[in-house]
C-alpha cells in the first residue's frame, strides 16, 4: 500500500469508535451517541474538515476540563416561539442538537421556532442541525459565531470569525436542498487538514500574519494568519450580522473573546453562541404544495442551459448526499495522518479502530 493511500472504515464502525472514546472521556452514553453520530456523519457526507480529524482535540479538551463532559443547559427566557438558553460550556454538538429539537417543537406549536444559545462550544458541521427539521418537512436554519479567523475588511487584526450559516429545505421527489457554508473562502479545518496531508493551499484562501497571500496552510491559520472572506466586503458584512444574531442577541462572548479549539482555555468555557430556527410551511402554502413547488423549482434550475464543458447543474447539498450514498456502501476513507492520530487516541483510551482491510 502506498504511504499516502487512504484506508476505509464503515460508518457504523467509525461512529462506534467515536462513541466509545467519548464514553471513556466521561460523556454519558446518550450524549456520546449524539456527538459520535454527528462526527462520523461529517466524514460520511465528505465534510472531513469537521469530522473525526477533530476527535483527538475534542477528547483532549474534555480531559483537561475545558468542556463539560455532562451537558448542562439552562433556559434563561422562553416566550411563545422563542427561547434563550445558556449552555455553561457544554459540548457544542449536543447543545446544538438539543436547541434545534426545541426550535422544531416550537415550530410544531407556533409555526415558527427560534432558539438562541450562549456559552456553548464548537458544534462541527452547521448543516446537520437544520437538516433535523426535514423529518417534519419543516425548513431549518442555523447560524453561529466562532473563534477569530479573519481580519475585518480593511483591517489586519484577526478578530472576526467565519461565522457559518446553514439552511435545509424539504422537497418531494428530489433531495432536500441544504446550503451550508462559513463566511471564509474555506474553513480553518481545511487548512489544518491540508497541513496534515503536507499539501499547499491555493492563493486566495488565506493570508499570513503580515497580511500577505500564502500557500502555506500553517502560516494561513495556525501560524497567526487570517482566512479570506467570501465575496470580499460582502462576506465581511455577513460575518458582522451573524455576530449580531448570536452573541449580541444573547449577551454571550463576541468572537474576539472566544479561543479556538487548539488554544489553552483555563476558563473552561469556549463561549460560542448559536441561533436556530424552524419554520412549518403549513403556515403558508402547506407542506405538500411547498415540497411540490420545490420539485418544480429544482427541475427548472437543473434543466436550464449548462455552461460549456459542464455536465450537470447541482443543487446545494447534492454532492454531499451522493457522497453519503457511496460511502455507506464502500466505507469512509481516512487519510494516514488521521488514522495515526485516531489509533494513538484509541490506544490511550483502550478503544480499537476497525479499518477495512
Amino acid at each position: 500500500m502506498e504511504k499516502n493511500t487512504a484506508r476505509r472504515i464503515l460508518f457504523a464502525d467509525l461512529k462506534d469508535f467515536c462513541c466509545k472514546a467519548y464514553i471513556k472521556a466521561g460523556v454519558p452514553a446518550s450524549e456520546a451517541e449524539i456527538v459520535a453520530d454527528l462526527l462520523a456523519r461529517a466524514d460520511l457526507r465528505g465534510v472531513e474538515t469537521h469530522g473525526v480529524t477533530r476527535l483527538p482535540i475534542y477528547i483532549q479538551r474534555l480531559q483537561k476540563g475545558y468542556v463539560r463532559a455532562v451537558c448542562k443547559i439552562t433556559t434563561i427566557k422562553e416566550k411563545g416561539p422563542t427561547a434563550f438558553l445558556e449552555a455553561h460550556g457544554s459540548m457544542g454538538h449536543v447543545v446544538a442538537h438539543r436547541a434545534m429539537e426545541m426550535a422544531i417543537e416550537k415550530a410544531a406549536e407556533h409555526g415558527i421556532g427560534w432558539v438562541s444559545v450562549k456559552d456553548s462550544g464548537h458544534f462541527g458541521v452547521a448543516g446537520h442541525f437544520p437538516m433535523m427539521a426535514l423529518a417534519k418537512d419543516f425548513i431549518g436554519y442555523t447560524v453561529s459565531n466562532s473563534a477569530p479567523m479573519m481580519a475585518p475588511w480593511g483591517g489586519r487584526d484577526r478578530i472576526i470569525g467565519n461565522n457559518p450559516l446553514a439552511y435545509a429545505f424539504p422537497a418531494d421527489k428530489n433531495l432536500p436542498v441544504v446550503l451550508d457554508f462559513s463566511c471564509s473562502v474555506v474553513s480553518s479545518g481545511k487548512l489544518i487538514l491540508c497541513r496534515k496531508k503536507g499539501e499547499k493551499i491555493p492563493l486566495g484562501w488565506a493570508c499570513d500574519k503580515n497580511g500577505l497571500p500564502t500557500e502555506d496552510p500553517y502560516e494561513g491559520y495556525e501560524g497567526g494568519g487570517s482566512l479570506a472572506p467570501i465575496g470580499g466586503h460582502k462576506g465581511y458584512g455577513m460575518v458582522l450580522v451573524h455576530e449580531m444574531l448570536t452573541s449580541l442577541l444573547t449577551g454571550g462572548k463576541w468572537t474576539q473573546n472566544i479561543k479556538s479549539l487548539y488554544e489553552e482555555d483555563e476558563t473552561g468555557n469556549q463561549g460560542t453562541c448559536h441561533s436556530f430556527m424552524a419554520i412549518d410551511p403549513d403556515c403558508f402554502i402547506g407542506k405538500e404544495r411547498f415540497k411540490s413547488e420545490m420539485d418544480r423549482y429544482i427541475k427548472s434550475v437543473k434543466e436550464s442551459a449548462k455552461a460549456q464543458d459542464a455536465t450537470e447543474i447541482l443543487m446545494p447539498g447534492e454532492p454531499e448526499f451522493r457522497t453519503e450514498t457511496e460511502r455507506l456502501k464502500d466505507g469512509i476513507p481516512l487519510v494516514p495522518a488521521t488514522i495515526k492520530e485516531l489509533a494513538a487516541l484509541g490506544e490511550s483510551l483502550g478503544v480499537s479502530l476497525k479499518l477495512i482491510a
